[in-house]
């Protein structure tokens, strides 16, 4: 199975098998026959019906309807606390219905809505519960707002997996990582975040298309819907300072701003007070269990120390945030070699996913599709996603204690979610160490064997070379005088082609 044909081309071209190469690929392939044979010519080899795009929506329609399964007990039986907790099954979409009156309200329009969740959340709650008035009323039209909103979940997954297979070049195989991804199976129904997990996707192929442009309104859309989109578009203007592109950068942060506020301008016509509310909101919530600041609040109440107040919080979030920063920067413009597209928007997404003040176990859906355009390697990404998936777990039965009080048999304490929370934060500081190695050296990274350096490079692959690191370079010259010795190159990495 393999595909014939590369997407935007009219030729044949060879792709990726990762199963020929990752050790523990290829054990999970045996059951489906084997990784793929040494004399086929994937890309090359017409495989008839099966090719890499139809095999990989087949395998994402499995597993959404797997992850439906994962909600039966729910669907079945209500989302009743503290059962949705304890049976695991607890979502935002049918508690949102009856907390936010979506029956009456629509989020941000209509005026005292009490939602909370990002703009295209409650553009997307209001046009679901509208399609679901003559579904009945009560557990029936909270049941038809869960599935309807699950359905459309459900087709965005297949598309996202669509869209990465795609930006990933000649390694379509990766998109399987977020196809199968067990994270998803147990989390994707969970909130509106896979909306804009979507709408990244999709801002990522155009760029990778060289659309940058519709890149840019894209991840401006998106940044309704998450606050992460924000971190990509500095990504790539750091990028494109250092590859000579900074006013194609501009350009693009200058048509998020436009579709930004043309997303906003109906809710701020209708109703003017919802985004200032909404802001001062978000500044002044309380941080959540799962963030750092919350773990630390939790203990510390245990044993009797003081806990974490909001400013503090809100001003220990906001170094860290500058420190991710710093550190993104300057892994953009000085590493030896020009990060990966990919490579440098997974480190800046996933430690903003570490130190956010309001961070949950299921904004790890964010970081599926980036680690498999950053680091395609099944090992630590099905180790990480065991740890995030230990830590949902451990959240829905601390909460069944908390908010139910129901025996221990259904429930965990305190300091056994804390350790939960925290292997998940490591695991994902893990992906980031892995991902900044191989950002430095260049053989540990399987994506740079393939013909082109870059899949999601776009603007960035015909760039002249790093004005950055040569204003460095000029500058330890003159500091160290013109009798030192030039540090040697990388023999790997030749330095016609360390931007290539």
């Amino acid at each position: 199975m393999q595909d014939s044909q590369a997407s935007g081309t009219s030729s044949r071209h060879p792709i990726v098998v990762p199963s020929r190469s990752d050790s523990l690929l290829r054990t999970l392939t045996e059951p489906v026959g084997g990784p793929l044979g040494k004399r086929t010519a994937p890309g090359i080899t017409n495989p008839g019906f099966f090719t890499v795009e139809r095999v990989l929506i087949l395998m994402a329609a499995v597993s959404a309807f797997i992850a439906v399964m994962a909600k039966s007990h729910c669907r079945t039986m209500g989302w009743t606390t503290p059962d949705q907790q304890s049976t695991v099954c607890w979502s935002v979409f049918p508690n949102a219905f009856v907390e936010d009156r979506l029956a009456t309200h629509f989020p941000f329009f209509s005026e005292g809505s009490p939602f909370s969740q990002p703009v295209i959340a409650g553009w997307i709650a209001g046009i679901t519960a509208w399609m679901t008035r003559a579904s009945g009323d009560g557990a029936l039209r909270q049941l038809a707002f869960f599935d309807l909103n699950a359905i459309l979940i459900a087709a965005l997954w297949i598309a996202t997996v669509v869209m990465v297979a795609r930006t990933a070049g000649r390694r379509p195989w990766d998109a399987a990582i977020v196809a199968t991804s067990p994270v998803l199976v147990l989390m994707a129904y969970v909130s509106w975040d896979f909306w804009a997990v979507a709408l990244v996707s999709l801002a990522l192929y155009l760029f990778a298309r060289r659309r940058t442009l519709w890149a840019g309104a894209v991840l401006g859309i998106a940044s309704l819907a998450a606050p992460y989109p924000i971190l990509i578009l500095l990504v790539l203007l750091l990028l494109g300072i250092r590859a000579g592109r900074a006013t194609r950068m501009l350009e693009m942060i200058a048509a998020a701003a436009i579709a930004l506020l043309l997303f906003l301008a109906p809710i701020m016509a209708t109703n003017p007070p919802a985004i200032p509310e909404y802001l001062k909101a978000l500044i002044a919530a309380e941080s959540s269990e799962s963030s750092i600041y919350g773990g630390w609040n939790i203990l510390a109440a245990q044993v009797g120390m003081p806990v974490m107040g909001i400013g503090m919080v809100n001003a220990l979030s906001a170094i860290l945030l500058a420190a991710l920063l710093l550190a993104v920067a300057y892994l953009a413009l000085y590493t030896p070699r020009r990060p990966r597209v990919g490579q440098l928007i997974f480190v800046a997404v996933a430690g903003f996913v570490v130190i956010n003040k309001t961070t949950e176990p299921w904004h790890a859906l964010w970081l599926v599709p980036l680690v498999a355009l950053a680091m395609p390697r099944w090992r630590p990404v099905l180790l990480w996603q065991a740890a995030v998936l230990t830590h949902f777990i451990a959240l829905m039965l601390f909460r069944s204690k908390t908010l139910g009080n129901i025996s221990n048999q259904h429930a965990i304490d305190a300091p056994y979610f804390v350790m939960a929370a925290v292997l998940s934060g490591a695991a994902t500081c893990v992906l980031i160490g892995l991902t900044i190695r191989d950002i430095y050296v260049t053989g540990h990274d399987v994506v740079r064997r393939g013909p082109i350096a870059d899949a999601q490079g776009g603007a960035f692959l015909d760039a002249p070379g790093d004005p950055a690191v040569a204003l460095l370079d000029e500058a330890e010259e003159s500091f160290r005088g013109p009798s030192a010795e030039a540090a040697p190159q990388d023999a790997s990495v030749p330095k016609d082609s360390q931007d290539g």
